[in-house]
């Protein structure tokens, strides 16, 4: 039986200075490099392994590790082990969007509605997720950024945020 996607909120920015979440990352899954303007973002490896690019270094990260990325650094996470890897993202500041993006993202992945490698397979689901958690691209792959802010916008007007945040995030 294939492992599901799972997050739980352990403190809310609404409540809390930071948001801290734990979830599982699944074999294969990943981000491409990125960054985020509005907060730093700390990942505590609670079980199996990680292989988080930082800047120009990739390090390997094992139960016990701990990585922090500042604002503006810019980075990569992935799965490259057969095993799922638990993990502790906190945010400082905590930011309620990218709480929202996560459980939206996790939903969809247990719904079937992303690809192996976690990335939402609608075009709209993707644009919201790198719209809710800060994500800017870097490289080639920042001149997409007017386009998904646009595809953003437009999911936004038509309900599809609402949408994903009524069946996905918790209250």
């Amino acid at each position: 039986m294939k492992t599901r996607g799972f997050i739980k909120l352990i403190s809310s920015a609404d409540k809390s200075k930071n948001s801290k979440m734990e979830l599982n990352i699944l074999p294969g899954e990943k981000t491409p490099w990125h960054y985020h303007t509005l907060f730093s973002e700390t990942f505590e490896i609670l079980k199996g392994t990680l292989e988080v690019g930082k800047g120009k270094d990739i390090h390997h990260l094992k139960q016990g590790d701990i990585a922090t990325i500042e604002p503006n650094e810019k980075h990569y996470y992935h799965n490259v082990s057969e095993e799922e890897c638990i993990i502790t993202a906190t945010l400082n500041p905590g930011n309620k969007n990218f709480e929202a993006a996560l459980f939206i993202l996790k939903g969809l992945a247990n719904d079937g509605l992303v690809s192996a490698s976690g990335i939402p397979e609608k075009l709209s689901d993707l644009a919201l997720f790198i719209y809710l958690n800060n994500s800017r691209m870097v490289g080639l792959q920042k001149i997409a950024k007017p386009f998904f802010s646009y595809v953003a916008k437009r999911a936004i007007k038509k309900g599809r945020l609402k949408e994903l945040e009524r069946k996905y995030c918790i209250e």
